[in-house]
């Protein structure tokens, strides 16, 4: 490539660059400190600026001067800080991404505190005791002694061991409240507070004692899920995830996964992660049912969690499938109602089963219900694009074990806001060849009610099958072609068009001008030397007796002809001796005459005109002398 090539590409690429720089396509990063803003001097710590998508190089800024780059590849880069030194480091950070020549907005800025610069502040709790219950109200005061400048500092209230803020105040004198409304069990555990200087540099206090708080009451409750989700074939694996808050008192716990209607729990873990899973191997439809999880403390007082909400587990297979109706019908408009009605199989006639609507992709179960007879109607209300989907349901008894059908058959629900655009495709191709027969198919839901083929500059077509034959096609048929379905028997409503297809038909092959004049001058030609040459073999012709024997002869000596030997003229024809004698006397009188060979295989004749000149003089002779034909071929 030329320079000039390259030099092209450079300015499309600065241009593109620009571009998205002016459509502000390169958002400000973010900025946080592992694992607080808050540390103690001497100690290391880590702040990761996370930027955009396709982020390759990082920069981190203190107090508005650049202090180090990096590049990295997976959109973030951590920045390491050894050592750090409440004069040098307890300062205001911020970073920036880059992706090419270009560089984000400056993130939002961290306040790195370090403490060890002033004595410890005292801290105690307003009520006389420690524990509390859950929803009562307490303060935390902090304060400092004696500083002649208070208004120079500010308050904060740390979790002790991750010295991770949890509440910041300005100081208006030497001490701070820290007010914990309503407590909650996520709020027991152990805190400390320090006083820091609110301008650079952001030197702190030793943290304060710590101060424990405990909340009685239930722990909260925790999270259940299912992967890979709540309906899963029999003999499949399935696994279910039980999640807790964080909580700083609670080191360790207990996990426990429970099951309604057995009173045995099902298998237990201990873990100090947030989360645990409990895998349920080979389910069968026995698995089918109701369960929640727990956790509780592993020391002090072994309190228990609250359940989780339950979860509903659906292996089908016992029973039979039902049916699976949708009313006024599949296709609805948006704000309308659907009624999608599930039914048992015929041969069912079960009471007092229950019946659940499921979605494909939904977390739970949409809706169940018992209904006294053998169907059950689940309402759609004023549906919407989000309510469009396949949808099927299942039925199981009340009691445990919990027989559960298998699955109906899926329902396609469509909402004409949402429903999918028709594609155009060309069988044997988009160009043929004019003659050909060309089929187009329009391809859209399987219940589309009819289906419309539209040409540019031309009329519609509308037929029920969803192929279009067009056939005998010539260069008129060439053009650009789309279609539409209907998804009823509203003819009003119709589909948005499918992306245009171009067919193209190539004109029959012409025979070139050229090649027709010269087989018309061939064809003529030969016509003329067949006529000259029947003057020649019958002398009472008119013609002949008006032409020049000897320019007639030097005529017919062409390559039309492939023999100028003439046989008999009447009707007895000579015997093959006579033919050879006479042309073995005319040879003797006339000196041979070598034939050329054309290079296409066409033989050429030369005639004796002495011989001819001879004949004409003596009449009687003439009349006596056997006549010759002259055996023309053409190739």
């Amino acid at each position: 490539m030329g320079h000039t090539g390259t030099s092209l590409i450079y300015i499309g690429l600065c241009l593109d660059w620009a571009a998205m720089a002016q459509m502000d396509l390169l958002p400000r990063p973010t900025l946080w400190a592992l694992s607080s803003p808050v540390v103690s001097r001497g100690a290391d710590m880590i702040l990761r600026c996370q930027g955009h998508l396709g982020s390759d190089k990082f920069q981190l800024w203190t107090d508005e001067e650049f202090r180090e780059e990096q590049n990295a590849s997976w959109q973030q880069a951590d920045f390491l800080l050894r050592n750090v030194d409440d004069l040098k480091d307890a300062r205001s950070y911020s970073c920036r991404s880059g992706q090419g020549p270009l560089w984000s907005e400056f993130s939002e800025p961290v306040d790195l505190v370090v403490t060890g610069a002033f004595l410890k502040p005292y801290i105690w709790l307003h009520t006389s005791d420690s524990t509390l219950y859950s929803g009562e109200t307490t303060t935390i005061r902090c304060g400092m002694s004696r500083q002649t400048s208070f208004q120079d500092y500010n308050f904060a209230l740390l979790e002790a061991k991750s010295l991770e803020p949890l509440q910041q105040q300005s100081a208006a004198q030497t001490w701070v409240d820290f007010s914990l409304p309503s407590v909650r069990l996520e709020d027991m555990g152990s805190y400390s507070c320090i006083y820091y200087k609110n301008k650079v540099p952001y030197s702190g206090s030793h943290p304060s004692n710590t101060l424990e708080l405990t909340v009685l009451g239930k722990l909260p409750k925790p999270t259940l899920w299912a992967q890979p989700g709540l309906v899963v074939a029999p003999r499949a694996n399935i696994t279910l995830w039980c999640s807790r808050p964080k909580l700083f008192s609670l080191k360790e716990v207990t996990f426990t996964l429970r099951k309604t209607g057995i009173q045995i729990p099902l298998p237990q873990k201990t873990s100090a992660d947030l989360w645990t899973s409990f895998c349920l191997p080979s389910v069968r439809p026995e698995d089918t049912g109701s369960y929640s999880c727990t956790y509780k403390e592993k020391t002090g007082s072994a309190r228990e969690s609250e359940p989780s909400e339950a979860l509903e587990l659906v292996v089908p297979g016992s029973f039979p499938k039902p049916s699976l109706f949708a009313f006024p019908g599949l296709v609805v408009e948006p704000r309308m109602h659907v009624t999608l009605q599930c039914r048992q199989p015929p041969q069912t006639f079960r009471s007092g089963l229950i019946f659940t609507l499921l979605k494909v992709g939904a977390p739970h179960p949409l809706q169940s219900h018992s209904p006294a007879g053998t169907s059950a109607d689940f309402p759609l209300l004023s549906v919407s694009a989000q309510d469009a989907g396949n949808y099927s349901c299942f039925y199981h008894e009340r009691m445990s074990p919990y027989q559960v059908s298998e699955l109906s058959e899926v329902l396609e629900i469509w909402v004409t806001d949402a429903l999918p655009k028709p594609s155009l495709s060309a069988w044997p191709g988009q160009e043929v060849a004019s003659g050909t027969n060309v089929m187009l198919l329009c391809q859209g839901p399987s219940w589309s009610y009819r289906f419309i083929l539209y040409k540019e500059g031309s009329m519609n077509t509308t037929q029920v099958e969803a192929q279009f034959l067009l056939t005998h096609v010539t260069p008129k048929d060439s053009g650009n072609y789309s279609c539409s379905y209907q998804p009823g028997t509203n003819d009003s409503l119709r589909m948005q068009q499918s992306d245009p297809l171009e067919i193209r038909v190539r004109a029959p092959a012409s025979v070139p001008g050229n090649t027709v004049l010269i087989s018309l001058s061939c064809i003529s030609f030969v016509l003329i030397c067949l006529l000259l040459l029947a003057c020649i073999c019958h002398p009472s012709t008119p013609i002949a007796g008006s032409l020049h024997r000897e320019s007639l002869g030097r005529f017919l000596c062409c390559p039309c002809v492939s023999h100028c030997v003439c046989l008999p003229h009447h009707l007895e024809a000579p015997t093959d001796e006579s033919l050879d004698t006479e042309v073995a006397k005319n040879t003797l009188k006339e000196p041979s005459v070598p034939m050329a060979e054309d290079p296409e295989g066409v033989t050429y004749a030369h005639l004796n005109l002495k011989t001819l000149k001879k004949r004409q003089g003596d009449p009687k002779e003439n009349s006596t002398e056997p006549s010759v034909y002259a055996t023309v071929s053409f190739d």
